[in-house]
């Protein structure tokens, strides 16, 4: 078996050009053995047909002749029509067509060309040769595809296909050319499918599965949807007690493309099953702010400033400027957007600068240097508990940065501005929602300031987006039950009844672009979250995905405890997108703007003067004392009800 796995990997290692070489060579020999075959059928004898065709002493000069004619004319068509660029192992039906219009064609030509030069060769042999060559192709392709093919390692992974579709069919047809899988069968609930065969692979019902697992070795389902971002709602929820050897290929458009390795094949992560599914961008709104303009990211290598920027590189903006205060996270976002634009063959200027947002001569120099049309303004300290105990620093980069940077913006005669806010700021119930909120309120009252100047004079347009929790940023609680799960556990969860609204990172990012193209001036947008997710609910789902049993009184021999810990200071149970009821439907169906009450921009500039008073020695009391007065509320949970971070 080793030395034929050793052969096999020799052969599909060989370089093309000597692979293709050896195909035409092998398709030589075959079109003058066939040749041969078909005379001899023709005439019933290893030799030519004397009593017909009075030529004996030239037969061999004949043969000779005809089969060259038949090679010079079959091969250069074999090549026309790409048949030495089909890679053997992974030929479908489409080149056994191509291989019978080749051979017509060959055929036909040849046999014009052996009339012209009147070659004694019986036409009826001309059709034998037709028929048997066309055969043989099919034979010799078939036979080396079954043969790098069949010769298999020992171990190889056995798996069913849930559902029966155009994608399930194609994905089926692809593994099984590989040699990682084998196809057991698929599962449907469809009635009319049982006791069936999809190119012979059976067909099992759904309500038969549990036996099938009991006697047959399954090491994974794969549940393969129509479309990309559909796999949550493609899930029965009977798929439950299975979740932990569901299997998932996340680029649909690899299986159009016919190209799948072991490595697409994924596990199922909680956030295939969270959420709603995810909009479809409205491509105007996309690019209205971005298409050839200079375009300014703050905070690029957080979670949403890195999102933002792999989205907007794409989207054709005049030149892509990056600031961020961590090397690391600068040097990791230029590199990955380097990769992006080699991809896709990007021609965007991309200008990196490491420094504070609070910085004013730095942020100065940024906008001096280069043409600036639209900001996003994603730099944040954003971690709840973190801010808690470090307020000063949340109010330079929140408050005052939010306000260095709106100003000098103002200044400079940008068009767009869209803060990346948050539903901590509504209400808020701590010193990160607090600052949130205040930075809304710095916007608002700018933009009540630009508002009252001739439109030639300034036309920059404020706004803010919120939104709750993005699955996989940094402060979500989903790669934190990831690690604790991979620890062994506990799990921590708050309290049983907190519930969160989670969104993808990349349609959090898509609708923040969007709404800003909406912008007016001085609009507060919620993006529209869909259905809370009770955050004790996901921490099961997590465990039970990764196959692990939950650790509880009913069974006290499962693997991973959940640990309830209580909420901590200025935590909610649920959040909040609205302070008011005051709010309007936008053109976007999934953005709302809200209308909500704002400080003159004099009120604004004297709290900005106290806060820039702030330091070191400053009590939190004080501290606290001073938010409570910019945003006209108490920092104090009401009943506890509403945000924490991280759960």
């Amino acid at each position: 078996m080793q030395y034929y796995l050793n052969m096999r990997e020799l052969l599909i290692n060989l370089p093309r050009n000597l692979k293709r070489s050896a195909m035409i060579i092998a398709d030589i020999v075959v079109i003058f053995v066939v040749l041969w075959i078909s005379l001899m059928i023709r005439s019933g004898d290893l030799y030519w047909p004397n009593e017909t065709y009075e030529l004996t002493n030239a037969q061999p000069i004949t043969y000779l002749i005809t089969g060259s004619i038949l090679v010079l004319v079959t091969i250069p068509i074999f090549i026309y029509m790409r048949l030495y660029r089909s890679i053997i192992r992974y030929i479908s039906i489409e080149t056994y067509v191509k291989i019978m219009k080749a051979t017509i064609i060959s055929s036909v030509i040849s046999a014009l060309l052996i009339t012209y030069y009147n070659l004694p060769v019986p036409r009826s042999a001309l059709l034998i040769y037709f028929v048997i060559l066309t055969g043989t192709m099919y034979f010799l392709r078939f036979t080396a595809k079954n043969y790098l093919l069949n010769i298999r390692e020992n171990k190889q992974t056995n798996i069913l296909i849930y559902g029966i579709n155009d994608s399930s069919q194609k994905v089926s047809e692809i593994l099984k050319n590989t040699r990682d899988f084998k196809i057991l069968g698929f599962i449907s609930n469809d009635t009319k499918l049982k006791k069936t065969s999809i190119g012979e692979i059976p067909v099992y019902m759904f309500s038969n599965l549990r036996k099938i697992l009991k006697h047959k070795a399954i090491d994974e389902i794969l549940v393969i949807p129509e479309k990309s971002n559909s796999l949550k709602n493609f899930i029965s929820s009977e798929l439950d007690d299975y979740r932990s050897i569901l299997r998932k290929i996340p680029d649909v458009n690899k299986i159009v493309k016919g190209i799948i390795t072991a490595e697409d094949i994924q596990k199922v992560e909680i956030e295939d099953l969270l959420g709603r599914e995810a909009v479809k961008p409205d491509p105007y709104l996309l690019r209205s702010c971005i298409d050839k303009k200079g375009v300014l990211i703050t905070g690029c290598g957080g979670s949403i400033g890195s999102e933002l920027t792999k989205q907007i590189i794409r989207l054709n903006p005049k030149s892509l400027i990056l600031v961020e205060q961590s090397e690391y996270f600068l040097y990791r976002i230029t590199q990955e957007i380097s990769e992006i634009k080699k991809r896709y063959n990007l021609d965007v200027p991309i200008f990196s600068y490491q420094g504070s947002v609070v910085d004013s001569e730095f942020m100065n120099s940024i906008f001096e240097k280069n043409r600036i049309d639209t900001v996003y303004h994603a730099a944040a300290n954003k971690h709840v508990p973190l801010v808690e105990q470090n307020p000063i620093a949340a109010i330079h980069t929140n408050i005052l940065g939010t306000h260095n940077i709106a100003v000098i913006s103002y200044k400079h005669n940008v068009e767009n501005f869209v803060l990346i806010s948050s539903d901590k700021a509504v209400r808020p119930t701590n010193i990160m929602g607090a600052t949130k909120r205040f930075a809304e309120i710095i916007l608002q009252a700018l933009q009540d300031l630009v508002d009252t100047l001739p439109s030639k004079q300034c036309r920059t347009k404020f706004c803010m987006v919120r939104f709750g929790n993005v699955l996989d940023t940094s402060g979500s609680v989903v790669p934190l039950f990831r690690k604790q799960i991979k620890q062994g556990g506990p799990v921590t969860v708050t309290d049983p009844k907190v519930i969160r609204y989670f969104m993808t990172i990349e349609e959090a990012s898509e609708l923040v672009i969007q709404a800003g193209s909406l912008s007016k001036g001085g609009d507060v947008f919620v993006l529209e979250m869909g259905k809370p997710v009770n955050i004790l609910s996901l921490a099961k789902q997590m465990i039970e995905l990764s196959g692990y049993e939950i650790k509880d009184d009913k069974n006290a021999l499962g693997d991973i405890e959940i640990e309830i810990t209580g909420l901590r200071e200025g935590e909610k149970l649920y959040e909040e997108l609205l302070i008011g009821d005051n709010v309007k439907r936008t053109i976007h169906k999934h953005i709302m703007s809200a209308i909500e009450e704002k400080l003159t921009y004099e009120e604004v500039e004297k709290i900005i003067d106290d806060f820039k008073m702030i330091n070191s020695k400053t009590s939190h009391s004080e501290i606290k004392k001073l938010l409570q007065k910019s945003i006209s509320s108490p920092l104090t949970p009401k009943d506890n009800i509403i945000d924490i971070h991280n759960n």
